[in-house]
């Protein structure tokens, strides 16, 4: 009786035993697992910080893509447009008859930079909206700004610069004021004044506005820049966000030739 007594325990004993066990299995797979998820939405989280990082990276180099290649197509087409007319127009006699085609050139070139200047300044609108609109700190924000003056104001004026004023109409001044222009004995010297007298004034009227429209784009740009960062500096989203508002404004008045 004793012996059945004692069998008892152990058996009972080793159940708990195999219970206690099975508990302490399941706790570990719970803890592996809780350890699991927690993992996973930390790698979640990585994922999406990267991605905001990444977006605000993209962005960059879109809004640098863009902006050059604009610049790019616009002074390529001007380029094009300029071989083309002194091709047709490689003599004085042909010259005396085709000065329409050359005027409409040079207010080809007025209007192409002026195009420029508008689609540079929404570009910067844009880029300045998107950043003020992230949910970069304000610090970084006031950094990432620095796009506009970098990829605007610098390369794509100093493309303008280049390669429309120091560029196209000093090509234009050699092939038809020091070019075609240039007097010999055969011409009638007041006809010969009178157009070269008009050659130079259309070239230089048309380099003062391109310098202008130049000059104006550096201003407004760097308005805009300084601006919308200094209110970050001072982290006021809200008045970075009137600045903004107020240069979109300034553009749709000189995209309706109302300034």
């Amino acid at each position: 009786m004793k012996l059945k007594k004692f069998i008892a325990m152990i058996f009972a004993l080793s159940i708990l035993t195999s219970l206690s066990a099975c508990d302490d299995k399941k706790q570990e797979a719970t803890d592996s697992k809780d350890i699991v998820a927690e993992t996973v939405e930390v790698k979640e989280e990585s994922a999406e910080d990267s991605e905001e990082k990444n977006t605000v990276s993209e962005s960059e180099g879109d809004f640098s893509s863009i902006v050059e290649n604009d610049v790019e197509n616009a002074i390529s087409a001007l380029k094009t447009e300029y071989e083309e007319l002194v091709a047709e127009i490689d003599t004085y006699d042909k010259y005396k008859n085709n000065i329409d085609k050359i005027e409409a050139y040079y207010a080809k070139v007025t209007a192409s930079t002026n195009e420029l200047r508008i689609k540079l300044s929404e570009y910067a609108i844009n880029y300045a909206q998107e950043i003020v609109s992230s949910d970069l700190s304000n610090d970084d924000k006031y950094e990432e700004l620095d796009e506009i003056y970098d990829v605007i104001y610098e390369d794509a004026r100093d493309e303008i610069y280049d390669e429309i004023y120091n560029g196209i109409l000093d090509d234009m001044l050699d092939s038809f004021y020091n070019g075609i222009l240039e007097y010999n004995n055969d011409i009638s010297y007041d006809e010969w004044s009178d157009l070269n007298s008009d050659e130079y004034d259309r070239w230089s009227d048309t380099g003062s506005e391109v310098y202008d429209i130049w000059s104006d784009l550096g201003s407004d740009i760097y308005d805009l820049w300084s601006d919308v960062r200094g209110e970050l500096w001072d982290d006021d989203l809200e008045k970075a966000q009137q600045k903004i508002d107020d240069f979109k404004e300034d553009i749709e008045k000189l995209k309706s030739g109302n300034i």
